[in-house]
């Protein structure tokens, strides 16, 4: 008869209440001395990941637990343990069993770190996070100092596939921003901090590195205002990205938190910007989270066609703006290459993690998918110098946007939807639009009354002619002779 345990056995449950035990009176134990974090490091949402898994599971290198032990990824391990040894060993410092039982000190707040349960024994995450460190401190460190003399043997030169080839770097790139592919920031401080006759150095220069990171991949212009001292802070890479891609926003979700914000088109019929807006709406509710359809925007065809301008500006994501005097179309620059995709999928990713109040990130992509619909509309934005492509083709850059999937929830970021709603207000009030709409609404909205008068009428000559093939019919007309 079988069995109703959820355990799969008697011993497998035993093992569950002395591992649960451990656990519980560890944290019993520590937990005034230790400074648990938030949890940070999420597994993306199936709503994102279903669309395109790639670009969420680490194709060549598994950092962090997550991932770590999965086959097709384990080849790679050797060159990790190659470069952790290296490095550590070019300190000069710790022996590596040394820095695991340094890092056992803080398993519980790795631990915390992480979304998931992780099934490993602290030895083992240990080990884990020296190796992971290790191995990307040293790959960010040769890929921002490039011309350092300590790294001249790289990583990357290590790094080899099964044929002998040199792996692309820009695949190690996109597996190192993956959201579940991070590895905690104070970690790495951690490992650099102990490093006797390193430690100042080292420590001191984990800021720049990370920085410098970030600006090297980020498609868009990132925050200034962040400094260096406040880099550590952060939780892991992508986090720090995120903050800096993603400026600190004024008011709930915007700059200047404006009262109104423009009306976005529905189906393509406009509400007015003027007078009584509330009474146009739904409630407060509907401002919160608007429909799916009012993300809908003509595309950068169609509003050039209308006399809209595009021009790129120098600030971030807080520059998008419509000017209805001048009817120009602002949109910070966005530089596209091909790990741009994985970067803000996974930015994507992170943001609806975070539970942020406005998914600001989301928001834009949803803008740029909007405008974006053929190659065409790619070309126009970069021949404006708004997008900044070294991908293969303008056709590549508007598949990257129309392939970005929606957000996991409806959000509203005031400045972004202001700039639609100025946008649809003015191109649905255009006398060519207009034209449009109304032949739409008075000709081919009445195709089906003229279908069927076409019908009778066809039906009405059918009769007449088997009406004439029978009886004679006389002319209506007769010649008169003068």
């Amino acid at each position: 008869m079988a069995s109703n345990s959820i355990f799969e056995s008697r011993s497998f449950e035993r093992q569950w209440v002395s591992h649960i035990s451990k656990i519980i009176h560890d944290k019993e134990v520590r937990v005034d001395i230790i400074d648990i974090p938030p949890v940070s490091i999420f597994r993306v949402p199936t709503t994102l990941s279903s669309f395109k898994p790639e670009a969420y599971t680490p194709q060549l290198i598994g950092l962090g637990p997550y991932h770590r032990f999965k086959p097709k990824l384990y080849e790679m391990e050797r060159y990790k343990v190659d470069a952790a040894t290296r490095v550590q060993k070019e300190f000069k410092s710790l022996e590596f069993k040394q820095l695991v039982g340094k890092l056992n000190e803080v398993e519980y707040n790795v631990r915390a770190c992480y979304h998931k349960f992780l099934d490993i024994d602290g030895d083992t995450l240990a080990w884990i996070m020296a190796i992971d460190g290790l191995f990307l401190f040293d790959f960010l460190n040769s890929y921002v100092n490039k011309k350092d003399s300590r790294t001249s043997c790289t990583t990357t030169a290590l790094l080899l596939d099964a044929s002998g080839k040199n792996l692309a770097q820009s695949e190690i790139l996109g597996d190192i921003v993956m959201l579940e592919n991070q590895i905690p920031i104070f970690v790495l401080s951690k490992i650099l901090s102990i490093q006797t006759s390193w430690s100042d150095v080292l420590y001191n220069q984990l800021p720049s590195i990370l920085m410098g990171f970030c600006k090297a991949l980020s498609p868009l212009k990132l925050r200034e205002d962040l400094l260096l001292s406040q880099v550590s802070s952060h939780s892991h890479l992508l986090d720090l990205l995120y903050h800096l891609t993603v400026p600190e926003l004024p008011g709930p979700n915007g700059p200047g938190n404006p009262e109104k914000v423009g009306a976005l088109n529905i189906d393509g019929k406009q509400t007015s910007d003027s007078g009584n807006d509330n009474k146009n709406t739904e409630g407060d509710e509907e401002k919160k989270t608007p429909k799916v359809e009012e993300i809908m925007i003509p595309s950068v065809s169609n509003l050039r066609d209308v006399g809209v301008e595009f021009c790129p500006t120098s600030g971030d994501i807080t520059s998008i703006k419509f000017d209805t005097k001048t009817k120009r179309f602002y949109l910070p620059i966005i530089t596209l290459n091909v790990n741009s995709e994985v970067v803000m999928r996974n930015l994507v990713a992170y943001e609806a993690s975070i539970a942020s109040e406005s998914l600001v990130f989301a928001r834009y992509t949803e803008l740029m998918n909007g405008i974006i619909d053929t190659a065409q509309d790619a070309t126009l934005l970069r021949e404006k110098k708004i997008i900044v492509s070294s991908l293969k083709s303008d056709a590549d850059a508007a598949e990257l946007f129309n392939g970005m999937s929606k957000s996991v929830r409806l959000t509203n970021v005031s400045y972004i939807d202001k700039a639609i709603g100025d946008v649809n207000n003015y191109f649905y009030n255009t006398k060519k639009v207009r034209v449009y709409t109304s032949v739409q609404k008075y000709v081919y909205g009445s195709w089906k009354f003229l279908t069927v008068l076409a019908v009778i009428l066809l039906i009405l000559l059918s009769s007449l002619e088997s009406f004439c093939s029978v009886y004679t019919c006389t002319n209506v007309y007769v010649s008169t002779s003068t």
